[in-house]
């Protein structure tokens, strides 16, 4: 699922709270009592909603980030909902081998600490480096190991 309009960058806060937040916590809730675990890609920015997602019940979704700051999100979610993502698809496309090591590095260390994260891109891998992809996932299965 995608929460592509929620973000910061396409409506106000009192938008999002007056139409958006409202139905799609129905939405959300209604498939965790029917035993499903949503994955939800919060596409763009959620840095000023990032708290809304403690309204969910305690492990029971997975949060998908985009370009949120994944470190600020850490610190709010920590314990509570698992987080996803933040490979920026750009670097995987034009950065080198030991860049995406080290982005990847850095990620498993403070946002893998204490568990909690699974190391993926933002998005899309359509025309990335074979050889940064890969990387990304020998670094996790090297280094990202709990």
């Amino acid at each position: 699922m995608t929460n592509t309009r929620g973000s910061d960058d396409f409506m106000s806060k009192k938008q999002f709270d007056t139409f958006y937040w409202p139905t799609f916590k129905r939405l959300v809730v209604g498939l965790i009592e029917k035993g499903a675990t949503p994955c939800i890609f919060f596409e763009g920015n959620f840095n000023s909603r990032m708290e809304y997602l403690l309204q969910f019940p305690r492990g029971k979704m997975l949060a998908r980030l985009d370009t949120s700051d994944i470190f600020r999100a850490k610190e709010i979610l920590r314990g509570h909902t698992c987080i996803e993502g933040n490979v920026p698809s750009s670097l995987l496309q034009v950065g080198s081998v030991q860049d995406v090591k080290e982005h990847c590095k850095k990620l498993i260390d403070v946002v893998g600490k204490d568990g909690g994260y699974i190391l993926a891109p933002r998005s899309s891998t359509d025309e990335v480096k074979t050889e940064n992809l890969k990387a990304m996932i020998d670094i996790t299965r090297e280094y990202g190991v709990y």
